[in-house]
């Protein structure tokens, strides 16, 4: 698994963002990819989970891909058990991250409670990034 984090370049807009989601569902199906992205303008978290080899090529492309600046890694790791088996590409926006801190909040979020069962920092990462926590106090290893 892969999770990062990017700053959205300024050509990536709504209908770029449109245009990731249909070809990752996509690909990622044909790939065995599964994960979900986050946008929370400008920046993106995306975690991966695959094969290793098709992550990590998925994340090269992603690197080079002029609609993300500033790729960054915060884990690489390998994992047992997927946490988004029935995603090919899960997707929350800015809209949609509200509702996500309520739910996770009262911890009725199912896919996010496996979470004692994977990369913990993961996780903590991806609640401070919608904002359950505050992400700026965040400093990743």
């Amino acid at each position: 698994s892969i999770l990062y984090i990017s700053r959205a370049s300024e050509s990536c807009d709504k209908a770029a963002i449109q245009q990731i989601l249909q070809s990752s569902r996509q690909n990622n199906q044909i790939n065995a990819i599964t994960g979900i992205l986050i946008h929370k303008s400008p920046h993106f978290l995306q975690y991966l989970e695959g094969p290793p080899e098709a992550v990590g090529e998925l994340y090269e492309k992603i690197e080079s891909d002029d609609r993300h600046d500033s790729v960054k890694v915060i884990s690489r790791s390998e994992i047992d058990n997927r946490i988004f088996s029935n995603w090919e590409m899960g997707f929350a926006s800015e809209e949609d991250l509200r509702p996500l801190q309520w739910k996770w909040e009262l911890d009725k979020l199912s896919l996010f409670s496996l979470a004692n069962t994977t990369d913990k920092m993961m996780m903590d990462v991806i609640k401070l990034f919608i904002g359950t926590e505050k992400f700026s106090n965040h400093r990743p290893v």
